[in-house]
């Protein structure tokens, strides 16, 4: 089974690249595509403002974590290829922006042991920067110096992991051709 994620602050096109490669990965098998846990969470939920940040708190970050996994665990049966909306690095990093005083608490030690020991199961991950404004869709917030902090913390804790995305640029069309490109020159489609 082919594994790959897509890693980045929100805003930077994930969701949409996904959308648009997803398609050309049927030739390797049936693909199933992981979907951001929040929106999930949203979605079951009926609350769009559920994750805001003047609504969140430790406990719901946790709850992403969770719905992550089993997302993912989902995902995976009877499945060829499975495409990841996200890691649990991207929601480490929200976590630690969001509640700074967590940081050097046991449960967000265990969270970013799992967090990179989970980064192994995958076969590629591509880093989406950040090129253009977020757009404010009611759970996405278009704040950029938010953006830009989720950004490079998501870059710190790469580094700290050692693990190095496949940092993808462009518009859709040539994102989507990076990709495809890079799982052919690995040998991985």
């Amino acid at each position: 089974m082919l594994r790959i994620a897509f890693t980045g602050p929100h805003g930077t096109g994930k969701t949409t690249l996904i959308k648009a490669i997803a398609p050309q990965l049927v030739s390797v098998g049936r693909v199933t595509i992981c979907r951001e846990a929040p929106r999930l969470i949203i979605e079951k939920l009926g609350d769009s403002e559920f994750f805001r940040r003047e609504n969140n708190k430790p406990s719901r970050q946790a709850l992403i974590f969770l719905e992550h996994l089993m997302e993912e665990r989902r995902a995976e049966s009877n499945v060829d290829v499975v495409i990841s909306d996200r890691t649990l690095v991207d929601h480490l990093a929200y976590t630690l922006s969001l509640f700074p005083e967590t940081a050097n608490s046991p449960e967000v030690k265990i969270y970013e042991n799992l967090a990179f020991e989970s980064l192994t199961t995958y076969d590629a991950i591509f880093q989406l920067p950040i090129e253009f404004f977020p757009e404010d869709d009611g759970v996405r917030e278009s704040d950029t110096l938010f953006q830009r902090q989720i950004d490079d913390k998501i870059t710190s804790l790469y580094s700290k992991s050692k693990t190095i995305p496949v940092v993808i640029r462009g518009s859709v069309n040539e994102r989507a051709n990076q990709v495809i490109a890079y799982l052919k020159e690995n040998d991985l489609v």
